[in-house]
């Protein structure tokens, strides 16, 4: 739908979750971006892969014009995905989450560099997550000018790509700012 709509678009599988490491993601991620030979990309994170955008970002910023979450968590650094349920009191694994090396390894970079890339926030308001998220959403809402946030809502679960990618589409040409 992006590319019918003249966008550029890439997507990325991640290498095996239960024989990778985050740092192995976010290389990943950089390897691709080096080789498209794009100078300013939209990084889009689904999940998990907030924590790939946030690392590759803090790696290569001048490549990054804009970050968006589409039904995540925002990454804090020096916290792993594990940490954010631990913190919540839930067990990752009421979720499907298991404790494989990326989830657990914390992710570290630049809070300085986060907070001067624009972000988009995509909050999924029947998501399955929204015990998980809803603490994320009334920061990006109340931090919006300060932190470089945008929000935007869409009447979806968390596997949106899938079940309404026309919103999700919308969603992302919408926010190009």
């Amino acid at each position: 739908m992006l590319e019918a709509d003249g966008h550029q678009t890439d997507a990325l599988t991640l290498s095996d979750p239960e024989k990778a490491t985050l740092s192995d993601h976010i290389e990943e991620l950089c390897d691709r971006i080096e080789k498209t030979g794009e100078q300013r990309l939209h990084l889009v994170g689904h999940s998990y892969a907030s924590f790939v955008i946030s690392g590759t970002a803090d790696r290569m910023p001048e490549k990054v014009e804009r970050l968006v979450f589409l039904d995540t968590l925002i990454p804090e650094s020096g916290k792993s995905l594990l940490d954010f349920f631990a913190s919540a009191g839930i067990d990752p694994a009421d979720f499907g989450v298991p404790d494989w090396p990326p989830f657990a390894e914390k992710l570290v970079f630049d809070r300085a560099t986060f907070k001067a890339i624009p972000k988009t926030y995509i909050h999924c308001l029947a998501s399955q997550f929204l015990v998980m998220t809803e603490n994320v959403v009334a920061h990006v809402k109340t931090h919006l000018e300060q932190e470089n946030w945008t929000c935007l809502e869409i009447e979806a679960d968390h596997y949106c790509m899938i079940k309404v990618p026309e919103l999700v589409a919308k969603a992302l040409v919408g926010d190009q700012a």
